[in-house]
């Protein structure tokens, strides 16, 4: 798997990530998760930043909230949050950057319905309702969760990808 990894790459830091926006919690979320997918795919040593070889910056550049479906009354069914993320990973003993890149994911979510009886997967991981023990609470903070989790899956793909 580490066939084009600069040799001296044994470890990674992810410090948190800037929150450049209103929303409270993104940058505490975000970089947890990405430390999870990185630590549960086994991909690359977690360290703390003065010890690390390369380290992930970045920040959550924007956020949006809006209307996203309509019923047959033209009122609004669904809202869409967005956000959108800037990802580097550097060489830091090389000074080199791996890899910068812009992401983007969404969630979208109902003010209408109680995301643990809906009938719907949320959070598109194959469950539904009872049977999904994460689909529950606030249908805003589901949504901005699967956002965040899709672009943590993406960062950590494009470092897959990088090597």
């Amino acid at each position: 798997m580490a066939g084009s990894i600069p040799p001296n790459i044994r470890n990674v830091s992810v410090p948190l990530f800037v929150n450049q926006t209103p929303e409270f919690e993104l940058s505490e979320k975000l970089t947890n998760v990405i430390i999870e997918q990185i630590s549960e795919q086994n991909i690359i040593k977690i360290v703390s930043n003065p010890d690390s070889d390369s380290v992930i910056n970045g920040e959550i550049v924007s956020v949006s909230d809006g209307p996203y479906a309509f019923n047959d009354n033209e009122q609004v069914s669904e809202y869409r949050f967005s956000i959108k993320v800037k990802a580097i990973w550097l060489d830091v003993s090389n000074d080199k950057e791996l890899f910068e890149k812009d992401f983007s994911s969404f969630g979208t979510y109902s003010i209408d319905s109680d995301p643990s009886s809906d009938g719907i997967d949320n959070d598109n991981d194959g469950l539904i309702d009872s049977n999904d023990s994460d689909e529950f609470g606030d249908s805003r903070e589901l949504a901005i969760n699967v956002a965040i989790n899709k672009i943590a899956v993406d960062i950590v793909n494009t470092v897959l990808s990088t090597w």
